[in-house]
């Protein structure tokens, strides 16, 4: 019989280059990739003792029979191979998402096995194939239970991903139903035509398949730099957390790449990125990996054996030599420039139990690094780890707060001393749990911006806001009482119709929109200029008043307030404690209060705490206060009682 071997010829080219090209990728030892290198090994050994055996039984002379019998039975135990091998790296990627269980895994072994007993009978019966005395190949009686072998497990893989329960990605699990389809075709194919060899092709193409879109290195290696990229760096630390492998992480993120870039331009940004990575690579045993835009991780293992000790000298190992090179100029672009780094640092399991906590502490750490001296490593602690935990259970609170209104809304009245009686109030958000207890707004607050619910956040004392003054109103037609501040975030201004939610808030509860004030910081406006004024704008044109808050914390530029409809500027409660201690900025004061007059703006300072607070904002012209002086946070009955009492006092 004579064959047609150069579909098999070209398969086999075919998998020697993905075995090649992959050799990069994915090198975190996972039960998946080392799946996938069994399955390169298997191919490439099927379809080369499937070409061997061929050549052999067509070219071989009669005293090479025993070899070519042994090349051949070779080839009947690799092919059927193919689909088992092919079928655990489908169990493989399920098992990433969801545990399979090993008694599965064993039972799923039980047809190869039965195979493997079969070739090893077809010595002595020719069961399979055999070779008459002249040395011609020929067929045996079960021969087609090689085809049935193969075709079990190309079924098994495609029925165990249509029909598992695991979470896994909708693109992966149609690759993973494809790919057995897809050499089933190719075997039935060969079963019709028989003279073409055709068991190489459906391997190769299945290992296509797997290679372009699961396993490819683009995957999983940093084009630029060639280190391994962030989502390798995450399945290495979780796999080292399965193992109970100790282990040390570095993050080094650098200060002022984005200076390189803008300087030296991106060519050599990128080059001076390359020639970093590979300085990197060169430090202690540890595994590089690329984590973001210009920042770097490194993994060192621990034995372990040393404790607390292993897990220091791994850390001073992968941390000394790297600040030491970065006291030394890199040369960019021609020039010689010194690149500063932050540097996080934490062990697992010393420090660090999860994988989550080692990503949390290597962040922590690393913006606790740049508040140090420049190339000072911030290696976590437990008071650190306690820290993120708390952060933790805080934006778990805030996030089932958000969803079900948790949060609850308190009123500072506002006084005038000109009108003797509380004229406004500020919307204050307050953050209760039955375990964590009171969470201070500047602790819930920047993480509702960080976890991305700020607007629910906004929304609801937006509501509650506007409730409150047309209940007041509804209570006192007649008062004087001009309205609630809301804090809006810098975040909320990248909302294009936010203008248009706003106003539909406050048209629902039927009260005015000059009842409404909103209250932006500088950072805010530095943040989004350009959408802070269109805001502003429109805002204004139906009312709405606006407060800036916080004068005095940041940049206090005055061009913010010639620029921008600023109706009211709040004075820190830091300005007047600095005022009140030194004589010297008492004049400085009264200037400023009255200067803001000059701009057709009030002034009103916080923080107002004793008598003698609030009779120096008087002689200084400072009309508008708001402390505990006059009134702590109130629920909103308190405070609309407080604000009625006021009214009362004032009119008499």
């Amino acid at each position: 019989m004579g064959w047609n071997v150069s579909a098999e010829v070209i398969a086999f080219i075919i998998v020697l280059v993905i075995s090649v090209y992959s050799r990069q990728s994915h090198a975190v030892p996972s039960p998946k990739n080392r799946v996938f290198r069994l399955c390169l090994a298997t191919t490439l050994g099927a379809i080369g003792t499937n070409l061997a055996s061929t050549l052999m039984i067509a070219y071989a002379p009669l005293e090479l029979l025993p070899l070519t019998y042994l090349v051949t039975l070779c080839y009947f135990v690799l092919t059927p191979l193919l689909g088992t091998v092919y079928f655990y790296y489908a169990v493989a990627v399920v098992g990433e998402a969801r545990p399979v269980g090993r008694a599965f895994v064993l039972a799923s072994g039980v047809p190869c096995a039965a195979y493997f007993l079969l070739v090893l009978a077809n010595v002595p019966t020719g069961c399979l194939f055999s070779f008459d005395a002249a040395g011609v190949y020929m067929q045996g009686p079960l021969i087609i239970a090689t085809y049935l072998v193969f075709y079990f497990y190309c079924v098994a893989c495609f029925a165990l991903v249509v029909f598992t329960r695991a979470p896994i990605d909708p693109v992966i699990k149609r690759i993973l139903a494809v790919f057995p389809l897809i050499a089933v075709g190719v075997i039935a194919v060969q079963q019709l035509f028989p003279t073409y060899l055709l068991s190489g092709s459906a391997a190769a193409c299945s290992l296509l398949t797997i290679y372009l879109y699961l396993q490819n290195k683009r995957l999983s290696v940093d084009q630029l730099t060639g280190a391994s990229n962030r989502q390798e760096f995450l399945s290495m630390v979780s796999l080292m957390d399965e193992k109970g492998q100790p282990f040390t992480a570095v993050l080094v993120s650098l200060s002022n790449f984005k200076f390189i870039n803008d300087k030296f331009g991106h060519e050599n940004g990128d080059r001076f990125l390359r020639e970093f990575a590979a300085y990197l690579g060169t430090v202690g045993e540890a595994r590089l990996y690329r984590y973001s835009g210009d920042q770097f991780a490194l993994i060192a293992s621990c034995d372990g054996a040393g404790g607390n000790h292993d897990e220091a000298a791994a850390t001073a190992t992968l941390i000394a030599p790297l600040q030491k090179r970065l006291e030394e100029p890199w040369r960019i672009g021609g020039h010689s420039c010194t690149v500063g780094a932050a540097i996080g640092a934490v062990s697992y399991p010393a420090i660090a139990r999860t994988p989550g906590d080692v990503v949390a502490a290597l962040e922590y750490a690393t913006v606790e690094s740049r508040k140090l001296e420049p190339n000072t490593p911030c290696v976590c602690t437990p008071e650190m780890m306690g820290a993120i935990h708390r952060r933790n259970a805080i934006a778990d609170v805030v996030r089932r707060a958000a969803e079900q209104d948790g949060f609850t809304l308190n009123l500072q009245p506002i006084w005038s001393e000109s009108a003797r009686r509380f004229v406004a109030a500020e919307a204050l958000c307050r953050l209760t749990d039955d375990e964590l207890g009171p969470i201070p707004p500047d602790e819930f607050i920047p993480i509702a911006e960080q976890i991305g619910v700020i607007s629910d956040v906004t929304r609801f004392m937006l509501e509650r806001a506007c409730a409150f003054v047309r209940s007041y109103r509804d209570a006192h037609p007649s008062t004087t009482f001009h309205g609630v501040s809301v804090n809006f975030s810098a975040v909320q201004f990248i909302q294009d119709d936010l203008a248009e939610s706003v106003l539909a808030v406050v048209a629902r509860h039927g009260i005015p929109a000059s009842c409404l004030r909103v209250e932006v910081t500088e950072s805010a406006i530095i943040a989004n200029p350009e959408a802070v004024r269109a805001f502003m704008e429109k805002m204004h044109a139906q009312g709405v008043r606006f407060y800036l808050d916080d004068f005095g914390t940041g940049y206090s530029n005055l061009s913010t307030l010639l620029e921008l409809p600023f109706d009211v500027v709040k004075l820190d409660k830091s300005i007047l404690r600095s005022v009140t201690e030194d004589e010297h900025l008492v004049e400085f004061f009264a200037l400023l209060a009255s200067g803001f007059g000059v701009l057709g703006t009030q002034a009103l300072s916080e923080g107002v705490e004793t008598p003698e607070q609030r009779a120096f904002l008087g002689r200084c012209g400072c009309d508008l206060m708001q402390g505990y002086l006059f009134s702590r946070p109130l629920p909103p009955e308190e405070a609309a009682a407080a604000i009625a009492a006021s009214e009362g006092r004032g009119e008499e």
